[in-house]
């Protein structure tokens, strides 16, 4: 019998922090030690190549049905830096395991992984299951995307793999961040008469933001996520103390909902703006789709009775980080993200997961597979 625990730990052995930009193999010797641990379990692996040696791992169990049921989740974690346990030595006390990814996400790697094992010793098995693990998550999403341009059976339900405290997420805001250049006249600073300060455009855009353009995203509040939102993370500009700016750079974030395409809203951002202050509002660095999946899905039901059954919190939620799941839905497949521990330990100094959480989600997962994602 598969230990959820022991393999955490393994996958926490292995570093696999997110590279970004740099081109770094940095996830694949965890994707390989789990294509070699699943096939040692009688499954069929493999890993596939993303970009820069960075490789995906697909694990899938054969079912009667061969339209898969999906479990994904992320093999990247972020950086160790200021960590004040010991990020690649796992340690259990007091009931949780501590290490750099233990929450997000290797503890959804090992229930994934433990429950298609348990599935892959005695059946039934009224549906194929297909597991990946995917590089990226931390950045720009690269891993999930290449996932879902692999040419692979497109699944009749999918969980994503996060830290939820074992509740069912059906709803997820989404994001556009781009950067707002505030364009001004250069000149001495002793001089300011008739010249534009990018600065004070600046300032004026924010302003506008804060005061009129921020109130009227209430109006587009959708059920469990609420708003969408705006807020302004950064600002660059100036060349000197005694010289007139004549760039000012703000970056923003823009949270998006259901019925919110970003890159709509970046468009009707950019003509808002530029038609006003003499601005250019840049291209999106970031775009990330929102989810919003039917809770009366019968996938998701079938989820929300695997909870029911092991005495836990079946109704929906919705909460206001992204994850892997906004993406597998735009492919029409209904997809929820579950898994043991709190966002709130995620990224942290000491970061670590409940135990107990681990082996009841594993009993979750296993229950949707027994029963193919159909509901009780």
């Amino acid at each position: 019998m598969v230990d959820p625990v022991e393999l955490i730990a393994d996958l926490v052995r292995i570093p696999s922090i997110n590279p970004r930009d740099r081109a770094e193999p940095a996830e694949t010797a965890l994707a390989e030690h789990i294509a070699e641990w699943a096939t040692a379990r009688g499954m069929r692996a493999r890993t596939e190549e993303v970009l820069d040696g960075r490789r995906n791992v697909l694990v899938e169990l054969p079912g009667d049905d061969e339209r898969p049921l999906l479990l994904e989740s992320h093999l990247d974690t972020v950086e160790t830096d200021g960590m004040t346990v010991a990020p690649f030595e796992p340690e259990v006390r007091d009931g949780r395991l501590y290490g750099r990814g233990s929450c997000d996400a290797k503890a959804s790697l090992a229930v994934f992984l433990t429950a298609m094992a348990r599935l892959a010793e005695s059946g039934p098995r009224p549906r194929s299951v297909l597991f990946a693990g995917v590089v990226d998550e931390e950045h720009l999403y690269r891993g999930v995307t290449a996932l879902r341009r692999s040419g692979l059976p497109t699944p009749a339900g999918a969980i994503i793999g996060e830290p939820t405290e074992l509740r069912m997420v059906v709803a997820h805001k989404g994001c556009m961040r781009c950067r707002i250049e505030a364009r001004g006249d250069a000149g001495h600073s002793s001089q300011p008469w008739g010249r534009t300060n990018a600065i004070e455009v600046a300032a004026e855009v924010v302003r506008h933001l804060q005061q009129e353009h921020a109130p009227r995203l209430d109006a587009l509040a959708r059920p469990l996520v609420g708003p969408p939102s705006l807020a302004v993370t950064m600002i660059e500009g100036g060349q000197g103390p005694n010289v007139l700016p004549d760039s000012c750079v703000l970056t923003i974030d823009r949270r998006t909902v259901g019925g919110e395409d970003p890159h709509e809203v970046w468009a009707q951002l950019r003509g808002e703006l530029e038609a006003r202050w003499p601005v250019l509002v840049h291209e999106p660095h970031i775009v990330d789709y929102s989810l919003e999946t039917d809770p009366a899905d019968p996938f998701v039901r079938s989820v929300a009775a695997g909870l029911q059954a092991s005495g836990l919190d079946a109704d929906p939620l919705g909460v206001g980080y992204g994850t892997d799941a906004s993406k597998i839905a735009l492919d029409g497949v209904p997809a929820v993200v579950f898994g043991p521990g709190s966002i709130a330990n995620a990224h942290t100094a000491d970061e670590s997961v409940p135990l107990d959480e681990v082996r009841t989600a594993v009993d979750v997962v296993e229950r949707v597979l027994r029963t193919g994602g159909a509901p009780a």
